[in-house]
C-alpha cells in the first residue's frame, strides 16, 4: 500500500496551491479572495473548522477561526492562524495586517448563499465582489504527486470495496445489506464515510450499489443510474430490493481517504445474463480502454466523449448510452478529487485540454428500462505522456462460476495493515 507523507497537509504543499491561486488574482487584479466553502478551505488551509481564509493578492494568508482554533493549529501549517470571536472583528485585524482597502474581492460564487454574500459585501465593504471559483477549480483540477499518493491509497481501497461485494453477493441478499457490508469493511479501513459533492442539491451517500430494472430508475442526481433508495426523502441508491439471479447487480460506490475519492464501478450477475447485457458490458469495457488510450496532454476532454457516443452507435447500443432514450446523460466521465464532480467533464461541450496531473474517472454505462443498468468505471491520472490507471479490480462478472479463492478479498487488506 502506498503510503502518504502525514495525516497533515504539508506546509510547502500549501504554498504552492496559494501561489498558483495569487497568481491567477493578480491577472484579475483581484485585491484579495475569502475563502469560506469548507472543501476550498481544506485544499488551501489544511485544516477544516467553523473558519474562512482570506488570501491577498500578495503575501500570506489570513486563517480566522471561529471554532475550534486550537484543532486548527493542530491541523494546518499555515503561520498567521487567529482565533476571532465574531467574523466582524476581520476588516480591523486585516487593516492591522498592513493590507490596504479591498476594491475587488473574490468570492466562491458558485456555491455562496445569497445572505452570506451580503453579510460579507457589509462587513467588508469592496467595491465589488468577483467569482473566485473558476480559479480556484483550475488550481484543483491538477493534482500534486502528494495529493495522487493518497488518491492511490483511495484506489487500493476502493478495490478492495468491489472484492467485498462479490465475496458477500447471494441471491436473496438485499441491496442496502450488501451495501452495508461493503461500507462496514471499508470503514475499518480508513474510508472517510462522506463524499462531498460541488453542485447545487447533488448529494450523494458513497454512491450507487443496485440490481435489476431498478437501477434504471433515474432520479434527481446527474447520473446513468438512480435506484429507489429507502424512502422518498432518500429517492436513490440502495433500497431494500432483493436481488436475483440472472439480474444485472451494479456497484457504483467510491474509496474515499484523508479527503480524496475515486470512482470505480464494476457489474456482476449470479448466473449468466441476458445476451443484450452481456454484449453491452464488454462493449463498456472496450470503450473503456479505447478512452483510457486517447487520453494524453491537451486532447480536448469532449472529444472523449465523441468518441464514446460514437463507438456506442457502432455497437448499435446508442440508444441505451449513459441512460435510455431521451434520458440520457450527457457525460460520461468526469475530474475527482476532493470532490466527486470536479473539473473537467468528459462531455460534447467541454472543451478543456486535458492536462498532466489530472485525475479523471471514465464510466461508460448502459441502461436497459425493463432489465437494469451495466457498465464500468475506473479513475485514471493523465501523465506526460498518456495515462495511468489507478482502480485495478477484476471486470470478472459471472460470481456463481468463478472458484471461491477468486471472489475474496485480498487477505492482506487486514485492518492494521490499513
Amino acid at each position: 500500500m502506498d503510503q502518504v507523507e502525514s495525516k497533515n497537509t504539508p506546509g510547502y504543499e500549501l504554498q504552492v496551491r496559494l501561489d498558483k491561486l495569487q497568481t491567477y488574482m493578480a491577472a484579475a487584479d483581484v485585491d484579495g479572495a475569502l475563502i469560506v466553502e469548507n472543501t476550498d478551505l481544506f485544499y488551501f488551509s489544511g485544516a477544516l473548522q467553523h473558519s474562512c481564509l482570506f488570501v491577498p493578492r500578495e503575501g500570506s494568508p489570513l486563517y480566522f477561526v471561529r471554532r475550534n482554533p486550537e484543532r486548527a493549529r493542530s491541523d494546518s501549517p499555515l503561520e498567521t492562524i487567529i482565533p476571532v470571536k465574531s467574523f466582524q472583528e476581520i476588516p480591523q485585524i486585516i487593516a492591522d495586517h498592513g493590507i490596504g482597502r479591498i476594491r475587488k474581492l473574490g468570492m466562491e460564487l458558485d456555491v455562496l448563499p445569497v445572505n452570506h454574500y451580503f453579510r460579507w459585501r457589509q462587513t467588508l465593504n469592496p467595491n465589488e465582489i468577483v467569482d473566485i471559483w473558476p480559479a480556484i477549480q483550475k488550481v484543483r483540477m491538477i493534482k500534486s504527486p502528494y495529493e495522487t499518493g493518497i488518491i492511490r491509497t483511495a484506489a487500493k481501497l476502493a478495490d478492495f470495496m468491489v472484492a467485498t461485494a462479490r465475496a458477500h453477493l447471494r441471491v436473496g441478499i438485499r441491496e442496502v445489506e450488501l451495501a452495508a457490508i461493503v461500507e462496514g469493511e471499508a470503514r475499518k479501513r480508513g474510508h472517510q464515510g462522506l463524499v462531498r459533492t460541488r453542485g447545487f442539491n447533488q448529494e450523494v451517500y458513497w454512491g450507487h450499489l443496485l440490481s435489476g430494472p431498478e437501477a434504471a430508475s433515474l432520479t434527481f442526481v446527474d447520473s446513468p443510474t438512480g435506484g429507489m433508495g429507502l424512502s422518498s426523502a432518500s429517492p436513490q441508491g440502495s433500497g431494500f430490493r432483493k436481488i436475483g439471479r440472472l439480474e444485472p447487480v451494479i456497484m457504483d460506490l467510491v474509496g474515499a481517504v484523508d479527503g480524496y475519492i475515486v470512482d470505480q464501478t464494476r457489474t456482476f450477475f449470479i448466473g449468466y445474463p441476458p445476451k443484450i447485457l452481456a454484449r453491452a458490458y464488454e462493449a463498456a469495457i472496450e470503450i473503456e480502454d479505447a478512452l483510457a488510450a486517447a487520453i494524453r496532454p491537451g486532447v480536448p476532454a469532449g472529444d472523449l466523449f465523441r468518441k464514446a457516443q460514437q463507438m456506442a452507435a457502432d455497437f448499435d447500443l446508442a440508444e441505451h448510452f449513459m441512460g435510455y432514450g431521451t434520458k440520457r446523460a450527457e457525460f460520461c466521465g468526469h475530474g475527482i478529487g476532493l470532490e466527486l464532480d470536479e473539473a473537467p467533464v468528459i462531455a460534447t461541450a467541454e472543451e478543456t485540454p486535458l492536462a498532466a496531473g489530472m485525475v479523471l474517472a471514465l464510466e461508460p454505462k448502459f441502461s436497459f428500462p425493463d432489465l437494469g443498468v451495466v457498465g464500468v468505471e475506473d479513475t485514471f491520472l493523465v501523465t506526460d505522456t498518456g495515462v495511468e490507471k489507478l482502480t485495478g479490480a477484476s471486470y470478472e462478472c459471472l460470481i456463481e462460476f468463478l472458484p471461491r479463492d477468486r471472489c475474496k478479498p485480498d487477505p492482506s487488506m487486514t485492518v492494521e495493515k490499513w
